[in-house]
């Protein structure tokens, strides 16, 4: 079944939020009741709740500016060495230097702190989350970084909860990011190994960046074909501009 935009819809609910992002599935609503910085977020398709999750902030810094009766976002510079950089957040820097300092790489040391402070914070989640659910499974979207299988591993050890290596990339297919290619698309970015298991199994998905949603949208989707039940992420940072 092809999907289009229209079908589904991610509410981004935080203390600060992006304004005039384009990006038809992504809306943002400023909530300054919420507890902290994190992104609360849910995703419907065709007006059905389909997943929950949060997402511990955004990639960069940003402002939201107005200029000649128009709000927009402009993303935070700083000069270092007479070159202009884009600011990442704490958590923003946490994931690009795992992501992209690869020659060389980020301390060892480094690395596991870093990892240790995402387990910390969504720990605290999934504990709440054991509290009223059962059947809890963890799985991941593969990445080069291993951010997801790293932060997935010890949230399974740490919490007593299995495993699923249930994702795959579809190496058949090249396919855009973009947020056009989500209303052609037939879902076939990635392969889900379902068959083995219980449609009163519920899954907490870890991903390491959220940007268009497309894949997002994809994985938690064929999650809730599966077991008509709301599932559930966690992702360190969200770019800001997509």
């Amino acid at each position: 079944m092809e999907n289009t935009t229209n079908d589904f819809k991610i509410i981004i609910k935080a203390k600060k939020i992006p304004v005039n992002i384009n990006n038809e599935i992504i809306e943002y609503t400023q909530d300054n009741t919420r507890p902290n910085n994190h992104l609360y977020c849910e995703i419907f398709f065709q007006k059905t709740l389909i997943a929950k999750g949060i997402i511990l902030d955004f990639y960069k810094e940003f402002e939201v500016l107005k200029f000649n009766g128009n709000l927009f976002t402009q993303i935070k510079t700083f000069e270092y060495h007479g070159n202009e950089y884009q600011s990442h957040t704490k958590f923003g820097n946490m994931i690009y230097k795992m992501k992209y300092l690869t020659k060389p790489p980020i301390e060892e040391k480094t690395r596991k702190l870093y990892i240790n402070e995402f387990i910390s914070i969504f720990n605290g989640y999934i504990n709440s989350l054991k509290e009223t659910h059962k059947n809890l499974n963890i799985t991941y979207i593969p990445s080069e970084s291993e951010v997801p299988n790293n932060i997935a591993n010890m949230l399974c050890l740490i919490n007593e909860i299995p495993l699923k290596t249930i994702i795959c990339k579809n190496n058949n297919l090249i396919q855009s990011k973009e947020l056009k290619s989500l209303s052609r698309q037939t879902f076939d970015k990635y392969i889900m190994k379902l068959n083995t298991f219980n449609i009163d199994d519920i899954f907490i998905l870890i991903d390491d960046v959220m940007g268009t949603g497309a894949s997002l949208c994809e994985t938690m989707y064929k999650l809730y074909n599966f077991n008509k039940k709301v599932n559930f992420f966690f992702i360190p940072v969200k770019d800001v501009r997509r």
